[in-house]
């Protein structure tokens, strides 16, 4: 069968453009996804230097929890269930906890009071580094911090510098899927994801610090401060994990033993 030349510009233009409108839609798909973690991050900022209405932040961090677990799930994110968190630390000689895990403060917290926050609903965890070079003591090598779940990076911060008011100087917050709960790191020396970035349970996220207006000081230690908040209906509620905490670190210690 012959077709003429016209037929075939014909075909070959609905064919071009077809392709285009395809890869317009998928590149529409993922600036909008995109662009929803950054929105979570900027937010995130806001309510930290008190800068957006608490009703307004509510409203829109239970939005923004939808789509991302829209994100996730499109994503092929691999969902890990509360028995399989993992410790949130690797390569290190030896940790301590505060007040042997009993550190976990509630007293009028809100997350909303931003970064003047009261109380200590979270769990801090030393590592061996008694010089404060931000590494580990007996290996010179930095301790990496992991994320204990999976799920999604929706908050970070890589700019703060000594002088900051910034309580938790450095951190990143991974919305965790499988458990509709945001987990809270900070502290950190560097920062090793960005917005947006899907991780596994056992990924590196950041190196353990000394970063904060209070832990920079010279009576601060190198360590990590983890906290897990609870979305209920977009408030996000801080939650005890200490037992997650200590389950994981038996599973990694016996793990290194074998």
């Amino acid at each position: 069968m012959k077709y003429s030349h016209e037929k075939i510009y014909i075909v070959t233009f609905f064919f071009i453009l077809s392709i285009f409108i395809i890869n317009s839609t998928l590149s529409g798909q993922s600036d909008s996804v995109e662009s929803v973690c950054d929105k979570w991050d900027r937010l995130d900022k806001q309510i930290i230097n008190l800068e957006i209405d608490k009703e307004d932040a509510v409203e829109l961090i239970e939005k923004y929890e939808k789509e991302v677990v829209k994100y996730f799930i499109e994503n092929n994110g691999r969902y890990v269930e509360r028995d399989e968190w993992v410790y949130p630390l690797k390569n290190f000689t030896s940790v301590t906890h505060r007040d042997n895990g009993n550190d976990y403060r509630l007293s009028t917290y809100d997350y909303f009071q931003g970064s003047n926050t009261k109380g200590h609903p979270a769990h801090d965890i030393f590592i061996l580094d008694d010089n404060k070079d931000l590494s580990d003591d007996s290996t010179g090598k930095p301790v990496d911090i992991v994320s204990m779940s999976s799920g999604v990076i929706v908050a970070v911060d890589t700019t703060w510098k000594p002088g900051s008011l910034l309580r938790g100087g450095r951190y990143v917050k991974v919305f965790d899927v499988t458990n509709m709960k945001t987990f809270y790191y900070s502290h950190i020396s560097k920062v090793s994801v960005k917005p947006g970035d899907i991780v596994n349970a056992g990924d590196k996220i950041g190196e353990v610090g000394r970063t904060g207006r209070k832990t920079i000081l010279p009576k601060g230690k190198t360590h990590l401060h983890v906290a897990l908040l609870k979305s209920v209906r977009g408030y996000p509620k801080p939650e005890w994990i200490i037992d997650d905490i200590f389950r994981a670190e038996r599973k990694y210690l016996d793990a290194m033993e074998k």
